[in-house]
């Protein structure tokens, strides 16, 4: 297998960005890491940001993840995505309903729509099946980011055939690792076909206001670690101006 790419940019749109970058102060270009099958690279998407004499204001944030394989080959499944962000972007979930959805299927089949005022963010999904015997199919559905219990989320991707169904992600909310990091966000993402699915895009773009952020220094530090089935892990520190 290939190596594998994972091209994670982490935007605040709405006049203002925070950028991951997999390239240390003075360095040019994605690192490599030392691991045999993982190419890890981050992109800057930048708009201006607030001054820092300008207090806290609210913002929306975007978050995207693309990973591919060098040789074309389907990637390894991914398995966990941990996203912690500088604190001075602040997470605020205060108000926002809960939506609860069960942890088995359930007949009837629980009723999303009654969760519409539970939703954070919204945008594109993308899987690449590798049935055997058959060539891969790359699947494109739309995922949904749902509130859910205090300190998670509930991310729902509808995908058409030949999955024809709904996948459910938990995202964990907890505090992150410490020293400049304040949140943090861990996606686990389940098996897709018994293991041949593989996770090459996701794109959540969160509402404006769940969000916040001052800009009190002269960077934002940020850090993303990819773990997938085969055992390969990648992270990244990142550093953005402010």
């Amino acid at each position: 297998m290939g190596r594998v790419r994972a091209n994670f940019a982490c935007a605040l749109v709405s006049g203002l960005a925070l950028a991951l970058v997999a390239a240390p102060a003075g360095a040019e270009g994605p690192i490599r890491t030392p691991l045999p099958h993982a190419f890890v690279g981050f992109t800057v998407e930048s708009t201006p940001m607030p001054s820092r004499k300008e207090d806290r204001i609210p913002t929306s944030l975007r978050l995207t993840d693309t990973i591919w394989a060098d040789d074309g080959s389907r990637p390894p499944a991914l398995e966990e995505l941990r996203v912690q962000l500088d604190s001075r972007l602040r997470l605020d979930l205060d108000g926002i309903p809960r939506c609860l959805p069960p942890a088995v299927q359930v007949s009837p089949p629980f009723d999303w729509d009654s969760c519409k005022k539970a939703e954070v963010a919204t945008g594109p999904i993308q899987f690449e099946v590798g049935l055997p015997e058959q060539e891969p199919v790359e699947l494109s559905g739309a995922a949904t980011a749902y509130n859910g219990r205090r300190g998670a989320m509930t991310i729902r991707a509808l995908l058409p055939n030949p999955i024809d169904g709904e996948i459910l992600i938990p995202v964990k909310l907890s505090r992150a690792d410490g020293g400049v990091y304040g949140v943090a966000l861990t996606a686990s993402f389940p098996k897709l076909a018994n293991g041949a699915g593989s996770l090459v895009y996701l794109g959540l773009r969160f509402r404006r206001g769940i969000f916040s952020v001052a800009c009190t220094k002269r960077r934002f530090q940020s850090r993303v670690s990819h773990t997938f089935a085969d055992g390969t892990e990648a992270a990244e520190t990142s550093l953005s101006d402010c």
